[in-house]
């Protein structure tokens, strides 16, 4: 068909001579009619044929780089007074806190019901029994590598007292973790120390509550924020210094929903989607206090506790995140 169509030379000869409708008239007899066309078109591949030869591209994925299946599971555990997060990323086990040696059998029965066997490090937050009061027999019973607190004892407990002669003499690895310091715990996965620091006073370092381990968890884009048992004063401070660098998707709200804890202005700087609250029977302790969980909902956030929800458990992909109460 193409044989047929005058060439460039051809056009340029033609439209020389063109002056009226009838030299239109001739150069249109010698192009291609409609029955031509549908000849050459019935040579074409159809739809299907060149599909055929098309790869899709692949479908997006909310996933780390270079990590095809990578996961992030977060367990707050369920261990009555006191706080035990697990954090497993298919290669390690960490840990923040290990709650109460009262409530070991909980605790035991959590770290067997996620397949634990080895622990590679632990983060105490601070050294009261319901945060450090397990870490004895953990350390021996699974095996732990590594423990980093604040270098601040408890001298009113001896186990306290012989864990930290223990750190101090070098065993463990131990750190003293202070703001400014980062834990590289995997491509795009660590934790980073915000407080304690020299900007606290003396006496809130020293202070086993206000001088707590305050960490912000970085798991691709997904963010929580670790507490301790930080209260108001502390609180205040970190909300002047760091503002709305504290934004996390997830907040392990402090001191268990204390009422001395969860300075409005702090929470609302974290402004996450939801609060996790490790505690135990209201009765007894009085936690979490009904004006931390009202103000956590006027933010938005969605509130669990641990006494009513059971274990809570965030699983993400560093994009996107689930959290999943155990009831």
């Amino acid at each position: 068909l193409t044989d047929k169509l005058p060439d460039a030379k051809d056009f340029e000869k033609l439209t020389d001579k063109l002056s009226d409708a009838k030299d239109f008239e001739k150069l249109a007899d010698k192009l291609p009619n409609a029955k031509d066309f549908e000849k050459l078109t019935d040579k074409l591949p159809d739809k299907k044929e060149i599909e055929k030869f098309i790869t899709p591209p692949p479908a997006e994925k909310n996933l780390l780089p270079n990590s095809k299946e990578a996961k992030l599971k977060i367990s707050v555990l369920n261990v009555g007074h006191g706080d035990a997060i697990l954090l497993q990323d298919g290669k390690k086990n960490i840990m923040i806190d290990v709650g109460d040696d009262r409530s070991r059998s909980r605790l035991d029965h959590y770290l067997q019901k996620n397949n634990v066997q080895k622990i590679n490090t632990v983060i105490l937050t601070h050294h009261h029994r319901d945060h450090m009061g397990n870490i004895n027999y953990i350390r021996g019973k699974y095996a732990v590598s590594n423990i980093y607190d604040t270098g601040v004892p408890n001298e009113r407990n001896k186990y306290s007292v012989s864990l930290h002669h223990l750190l101090k003499a070098g065993h463990y690895n131990n750190k003293n973790l202070r703001a400014g310091d980062r834990i590289n715990l995997g491509e795009n996965y660590y934790l980073e120390i915000l407080s304690p620091g020299a900007f606290l006073p003396p006496q809130l370092q020293k202070d086993l509550n206000n001088g707590s381990i305050v960490c912000r968890l970085h798991y691709g884009d997904f963010t929580m924020l670790l507490t301790g048992d930080i209260e108001n004063p502390t609180e205040a401070i970190l909300a002047s210094r760091y503002g709305s660098a504290l934004k996390a998707d997830v907040l392990k709200v402090s001191h268990h929903g204390s009422r001395t804890s969860s300075n409005y202005r702090f929470i609302s700087n974290v402004k996450p989607r939801y609060a996790l609250i490790s505690c135990a029977d209201f009765a007894t302790y009085h936690h979490p206090h009904k004006n931390v969980v009202g103000a956590l909902n006027h933010l938005g956030a969605k509130v669990y506790t641990t006494y009513n929800n059971g274990s809570l458990q965030i699983i993400t992909d560093g994009k996107n995140f689930t959290v999943t109460p155990e009831r």
